[in-house]
């Protein structure tokens, strides 16, 4: 069994699983089959193809999990506006603020620091700078350890 687990990983990767979770779900179908069936006929051809339908499966999953933050509704301004219009910060959402933008400025190399600093000064940077700082805080925000 470990063999075609292993074969299988390498060919189907799943980013936020282990060899160990691998290794599960292949103990798992290897026990439905053998609950299914009382002789052992062309049991590795069918733990290889369960094994691998599992496997696709759950990468369709992941991708749809990713997928689903696409159809967001969109904000209705006109239900918002009132707190759009005034201006006003609470203590709350600066409390946030500030820890995103201290999170985010730890992650950054001392390069990007600098760069969020002058941009946060008004200063102006060019279109290709502001392109890969705002890609770097992106990566830092939206980091894939956090699923």
């Amino acid at each position: 069994m470990k063999p075609i687990v292993m074969k299988l990983m390498k060919q189907i990767r799943i980013r936020t699983w282990k060899i160990e979770d691998y290794l599960q779900e292949g103990m798992i179908i290897l026990h439905l089959l053998l609950e299914e069936q009382n002789d052992g006929h062309k049991l590795h051809t069918k733990f290889k193809v369960k094994y691998h339908q599992r496997l696709i499966d759950e990468l369709r999953r992941s991708y749809a999990k990713k997928r689903s933050h696409d159809h967001f509704i969109g904000l209705d301004v006109y239900e918002c506006s009132d707190w759009i219009n005034s201006g006003d910060t609470s203590p709350d959402n600066e409390v946030v603020f500030n820890h995103l933008l201290a999170e985010v400025y730890e992650g950054l190399s001392a390069h990007y620091q600098d760069l969020l600093l002058r941009q946060m000064r008004g200063e102006e940077l060019t279109r290709m700078q502001r392109y890969r700082l705002r890609e770097k805080i992106k990566a830092i925000l939206f980091s894939e350890d956090e699923e």
